[in-house]
């Protein structure tokens, strides 16, 4: 198990965005290991990441604008591509434009990085079987939305 070790004061849990905030840590500031979480989520499309002390959760929950992948302390949330409501992270450019990827990540500071890994591993799964469904579940829909 490797807890990582942040580089900014002790609280129970950490917060990091792109260039910072009052209330947030840039994550250039951030340790190697919440770094390449970061790229690897990034490069996932996922928009917000939160990793609970201890709390566990194993649901996946769809909203107007996100859909919400829990795997045991970690969530996932990542943008709608059809969504109800504009998305904004700050930025006055509606997130999908040119205002895409990781936006905040959120760790709590006994954070097992091996278990995030994992759990980034078992999100690439998930993800990779809900944008390839089989044949049977294409079917299923088509017929849903001919009801619908």
């Amino acid at each position: 198990m490797q807890v990582i070790q942040h580089n900014i004061k002790r609280l129970s849990k950490y917060t990091y965005t792109q260039d910072g905030s009052k209330t947030t840590s840039t994550i250039e500031d951030a340790p190697q290991v919440v770094q390449r979480i970061w790229k690897e989520l990034h490069d996932l499309g996922v928009a917000i990441f939160r990793h609970r002390k201890d709390k566990k959760r194993w649901e996946i929950d769809t909203g107007d604008t996100f859909t919400a992948i829990h795997v045991g302390k970690s969530s996932f949330y990542i943008p709608n591509e059809k969504t109800t409501k504009p998305l904004h992270f700050v930025r006055k450019t509606p997130y999908g434009k040119d205002n895409k990827g990781m936006k905040v990540l959120e760790v709590a500071s006994n954070m097992d990085c091996d278990d995030v890994f994992h759990h980034i591993d078992l999100l690439e799964d998930i993800l990779r079987k809900i944008r390839r469904p089989n044949i049977f579940i294409r079917f299923i829909n088509f017929v849903k939305s001919l009801f619908a």
